[in-house]
């Protein structure tokens, strides 16, 4: 009889531990940080699905939207007849060491002093960068917006532009921007910069309709 009651509390007690195991395991999955979530969504099924075009060498620099914004690296630079001829009036370098190639006095030139790094903070950046290329669409003619290699720096640029001025989420910046230049990546750090200044940028027009609905009930 004492056995039995042995027995019993032993699985009464094993039992207990599976549950308390299987609440603690769908706790964790319920407190899964959406921002994480949709960071590692970007990372995984945005960023990392070309391994078949890796060693394919885009050119420099890339139309990445409509007829006026370009992308690249310093090798942008370096062939001053091909700017001409692509009619850029802009150049936007966000590198660390201002470019020793020199720039044509006609061109209007932004340095943007700028680490690839996890640790740099790009957003403060962001919106003088999205004005200076937009300036350039106003005006009718091209901007360049450059990096080392036009991969990480550059393409955190150009994506937040897309998001401010057209309206686009990361996730579609990112897509439209891979698909014309493959080997945009921007870094882990960027891109959470990126996604909060999306937020921002969401919020911002959710406060600005409440205040004309607001204005219009006067």
């Amino acid at each position: 009889m004492q056995r039995s009651l042995v027995t019993s509390s032993k699985k009464t007690l094993s039992t207990s531990k599976t549950s308390s195991s299987d609440e603690s395991k769908n706790t964790t999955t319920k407190m899964v940080d959406p921002f994480e979530k949709r960071l590692n969504h970007i990372r995984i099924y945005i960023l990392n699905n070309n391994k078949k075009q890796r060693h394919i060498i885009p050119r420099e620099p890339t139309l990445v939207f409509e007829k006026f914004l370009y992308l690249g690296g310093l090798k942008s630079l370096q062939d001053k007849d091909r700017l001409d001829h692509l009619n850029i009036t802009h150049i936007l370098s966000v590198v660390w060491i201002r470019p020793r190639i020199p720039i044509r006095s006609h061109i209007k030139h932004m340095f943007i002093k700028a680490d690839d790094t996890i640790s740099f903070d790009m957003s403060p950046h962001f919106e003088q960068a999205c004005q200076f290329i937009d300036e350039a669409r106003q005006s009718n003619s091209c901007v360049l917006v450059h990096c080392a290699c036009g991969v990480s720096r550059s393409t955190t640029m150009c994506c937040a532009y897309l998001m401010k001025y057209h309206s686009m989420s990361v996730e579609q910046a990112m897509i439209h921007l891979r698909s014309r230049r493959h080997i945009v990546q921007p870094n882990t750090a960027f891109l959470r910069q990126l996604i909060h200044y999306n937020e921002q940028i969401e919020c911002d027009k959710t406060t600005m309709n409440t205040v004309l609905e607001q204005s219009e009930n006067v």
